[in-house]
């Protein structure tokens, strides 16, 4: 499994590495910003990281279905199907593999928006007073901001295992496709409406999580419901 696993790596790595560099580079452009007082320089640093932590994530996502498409309809990974592994363990090692990019993508993405926020704090002492002021201007229009890291970290982990289920929901639209649907007309399509259908049936059973268990509670279980799901289209497509 891990061999499938390392696999599976490899074969995303070099869009990863892509996607360090391009957030590198608008990191330094961020950090150029505060230091040397450059106003250009600090919002359009703010805008990339922001853009590119979106659409990095999105990605990796969108990309783990484009192989495993050409995995199951072209000659790309013919090898894999011969190894002493079954259907499990192989669409396993791509679940799990992604499930562990998108972790490791969205905590990266989360502590560096920790730290430039501390180092934004640091260098423009207007800028936390700013925040503060923004925040008593909501309160008095009777909206409240309630933010806590711990509330902040849930919600990204909310956020990714909701990804992770449409991902794997795409892996069994793939598989619709390359095995029952293969060889008739509009198979593609099919297999795309199905998957709209799955994905409208699931996010309609997550959206009946009642809103009174509080915020914590609410996205803790958000998360263990997208979970479940998960394993369920996983174990369907295997």
């Amino acid at each position: 499994m891990l061999k499938l696993m390392k696999y599976e790596f490899r074969k995303t790595m070099f869009s990863k590495m892509i996607l360090l560099v391009i957030t590198a580079i608008l990191e330094l452009l961020f950090l150029a910003g505060i230091f040397l007082n450059w106003d250009n320089g600090l919002a359009w640093g703010i805008i990339g990281l922001t853009l590119c932590a979106i659409v990095g994530i999105f990605y990796i996502g969108l990309e783990s279905l484009m192989v495993f498409h050409r995995d199951l309809n072209t000659k790309q990974s013919y090898m894999l199907f011969l190894t002493p592994y079954d259907s499990y363990q192989i669409l396993g090692a791509k679940v799990l593999e992604n499930g562990l990019s998108l972790l490791l993508s969205g905590c990266f993405f989360a502590a560096l928006a920790a730290i430039d926020f501390s180092v934004t704090v640091v260098y423009l002492g207007g800028f936390k007073e700013l925040v503060s002021v923004v925040s008593q201007l909501l309160k008095q229009i009777s909206v409240e901001i309630h933010f806590t890291t711990a509330e902040s970290l849930i919600e990204v982990f909310a956020v990714l295992s909701v990804w992770l289920m449409t991902i794997v929901t795409g892996f069994l639209a793939i598989v619709l496709c390359a095995t029952v649907l293969a060889g008739k007309r509009f198979s593609g399509f099919v297999s795309f409406l199905i998957f709209l259908l799955i994905f409208w049936g699931s996010s309609f059973l997550t959206n009946r999580i009642p809103n009174g268990l509080g915020t914590t509670m609410y996205y803790l279980v958000n998360i263990l419901a997208a979970l479940a799901l998960t394993a369920v289209m996983y174990l369907i497509s295997g």
